[in-house]
């Protein structure tokens, strides 16, 4: 009877007013959830035809990000987009400054059965520290030692320059890196 009682009461309580600023569950106690689009003074218009969420249209046009392109050996590297270096064995190929939200794309692949080892990695100080990839300390940016065809991981911190590590043993590996 009391719940009957209690129910009857909150159904009969006055609504308060309330702005698109403001929401607040009638007796403050009742967890409310809205989706909304925040306007330009700052307030908030509930999700309508009139009023729908952000959203892109269509396919994403082509990134301004220059691609990372090319091919490494066991003794050079020879880049036919982006910059690379080779030294101690290593290519480093990069960077490359992603558009931040876009995911970063990785191709991997060679005719003679290539024998190598790559990593991504990016840096925040402009080179200087190539941190490896991660998600929640488990590494997404290698090594791979196999042919990769896969989307890798998506920037969003502004200045971000992403490396490709790589070491060959033998044959060719061919390399692209994009967006």
């Amino acid at each position: 009877m009391r719940l009957l009682f209690l129910a009857a009461a909150l159904l009969s309580a006055p609504a308060h007013a309330q702005s698109a600023a403001s929401v607040q569950a009638p007796g403050g106690y009742a967890p409310i959830q809205a989706p909304c689009v925040r306007q330009s003074d700052s307030s908030c218009m509930a999700v309508s035809p009139t009023a729908p969420l952000p959203t892109t249209q269509g396919p994403l046009g082509a990134a301004i990000s220059t691609p990372l392109a090319g091919s490494v050996t066991a003794s050079a590297v020879t880049p036919t987009s982006g910059a690379a270096r080779f030294a101690d064995g290593t290519a480093t190929i990069g960077p490359m400054v992603p558009q931040l939200g876009r995911e970063i794309g990785l191709k991997l692949w060679s005719a003679d059965d290539a024998i190598f080892s790559c990593e991504m990695r990016d840096s925040i100080d402009g080179g200087t520290t190539k941190l490896p990839l991660t998600i929640f300390d488990v590494a997404i940016g290698g090594p791979y030692t196999a042919p990769v065809n896969s989307a890798i991981t998506a920037e969003t911190i502004a200045g971000t320059q992403v490396y490709l590590l790589c070491g060959v043993r033998a044959g060719t590996l061919n390399y692209v890196v994009a967006q």
